[in-house]
């Protein structure tokens, strides 16, 4: 073994692989620094990652890992197994890759020692696939368990608020030994919540701050979310009924906290109210839905610091992400990325020729609506002189006059709004069409000439999401259904 060579160790541990296997942080960090150290290597360092999960790369130790390898720090990674690193055959082989471009030896100490052979490659390829198998197989047992504990009426997760969770190990049914019971503490102010809102004198929002006043609280001890409030009014659950994935019971084994009588009364008030709709929205952010943390993997959220007249997005983790973003700085750093994406000229030329084949269709379609609502309204209007004829002829009454007439006058008025919703989208249409050429010319420039709504059309269209961390766009994922390139 040449000398001076460096390696790290990599531990990993979940919570459900130390309680089956025994895979202690401090037993691998000690079988790995003895191998290390054996086969002649320095130990640079430790790195762990506890508790986290190895269907994902995205973990604090693991990016340490690669950043150590880019920058040529090491010439080793130990751990004890490969499944430590990834449990998913993807994920394996992109680590495996960028390991052995940058001449980074991986040596899994229970596993056989590997080489760049092809059979070596495969077999490799192969315990990889394993792992991932292990980790489904995993999945599915817990999801079976989940669905036979609904099955047999016993809410199978966190439960709701207003109720907690609680075990009965004299329970005659194994499912049933951890159950969901009544939280004293809480079941009657969301009784509460439910009765106020009946009375059809608070929506929402205001219930949400009476509520809290009262003391209906996270378990953090802050208020809820207004969303959370709007979730829990249209929740089943709190008259009796258990619902989960594809269980559906109408009465499970937890004791309601209202009656459906007062239920359905709250769903008819919020329907009524505003239509389903959830959010009360003072702004509108351009990038709503776009942006996710790279850490967390949840979405950004916005919103206007009225003291500094500015207005910055963050992530949504309730422990916090740190760094907040300046509206108009991440909005540009985003625009910017469309300067990153070009067409062919077979593209352009493709998407030319599909753009004008959709207009002239909808032309078509246009002008073939347009004539029969203009026949419509000559066949009202002859019915309106037929009925003008017969009045003064004496053959139909005034009274019956008047009620032909009001018909035909509201039949004529719903053609006459047709007409305008017609022209209202004929008009869209050009416009679209206008738009579409921009867009092959320049995308950057259409872009930033849009307007809200069409820049988040253009968002939706060449973009899934951009991921941020430490106030930086670190990676930019493609819509699946494009397929321009980035400019290199």
């Amino acid at each position: 073994m040449t000398e001076n060579k460096i390696a790290a160790i990599y531990c990993r541990v979940s919570s459900e692989d130390q309680k089956i296997h025994g895979l202690s942080i401090e037993s691998q960090e000690t079988n790995c620094v003895r191998e290390a150290t054996k086969d002649g290597y320095s130990v640079f360092g430790v790195i762990k990652d506890e508790g986290k999960s190895g269907g994902t790369l995205k973990r604090s130790g693991i990016q340490e890992v690669v950043k150590l390898t880019l920058e040529k720090k090491i010439q080793a990674i130990y751990v004890v197994h490969s499944d430590r690193l990834a449990r998913n055959v993807a994920d394996h082989i992109s680590l495996r890759n960028l390991f052995r471009k940058n001449g980074v030896v991986l040596r899994c100490i229970q596993q056989p020692i590997s080489d760049n052979s092809a059979t070596s490659i495969m077999m490799d390829t192969m315990v990889a696939s394993f792992n991932e198998f292990q980790r489904n197989i995993t999945s599915e047992k817990v999801i079976m368990t989940m669905s036979e504990k609904a099955r047999a009426g016993y809410y199978p997760c966190q439960a709701p608020l207003g109720y907690r969770n609680s075990l009965n190990p004299q329970s005659a049914e194994r499912v049933g030994i951890k159950n969901i019971v009544i939280d004293p503490g809480l079941f009657s102010l969301v009784k509460k919540s439910f009765q106020l809102y009946a009375t059809g004198n608070y929506n929402v929002f205001d219930l949400n701050d009476i509520m809290y006043e009262r003391g209906l609280r996270t378990k953090r001890g802050g208020k809820l979310a207004d969303s959370r409030m709007y979730e829990m009014l249209r929740n089943r659950f709190y008259i009796g009924e258990l619902h989960w994935g594809e269980v559906h019971l109408k009465r499970g084994r937890h004791e309601p906290i209202v009656d459906e009588e007062l239920f359905n009364c709250v769903q008819k008030l919020m329907t009524a109210k505003n239509n389903h709709a959830c959010r009360r929205r003072k702004f509108s952010w351009l990038l709503s839905g776009f942006i996710r943390c790279y850490k967390h993997e949840c979405r950004y959220t916005a919103e206007w610091h009225l003291n500094k007249k500015k207005a910055y997005y963050h992530c949504t983790n309730r422990s916090g992400c740190g760094k907040y973003i300046e509206q108009n700085k991440l909005e540009d750093m985003v625009s910017e990325k469309f300067k990153q994406i070009e067409f062919s000229q077979e593209f352009i030329d493709l998407v030319i020729t599909k753009a004008r084949a959709i207009f002239h269709d909808r032309r078509q379609d246009y002008d073939r609506k347009k004539r029969e609502c203009i026949n419509q309204r000559t066949a009202f209007e002859a019915k309106r002189k037929t009925a003008e004829d017969k009045l003064f002829a004496g053959v139909i009454t005034d009274d019956d006059f008047t009620r032909v007439r009001q018909e035909i006058t509201k039949e004529i008025e719903s053609v006459d709004f047709r007409l305008a919703e017609l022209e209202k989208g004929r008009n869209v249409n050009v416009d679209i069409a206008q738009e579409v050429l921009s867009l092959t010319r320049n995308i950057y420039d259409a872009y930033q000439k849009a307007s809200t709504n069409l820049k988040r059309h253009y968002l939706g269209f060449f973009w899934d999401r951009f991921e941020v961390t430490d106030g930086l766009i670190i990676k930019s994922v493609l819509a699946p259904s494009q397929e321009t390139e980035r400019k290199q």
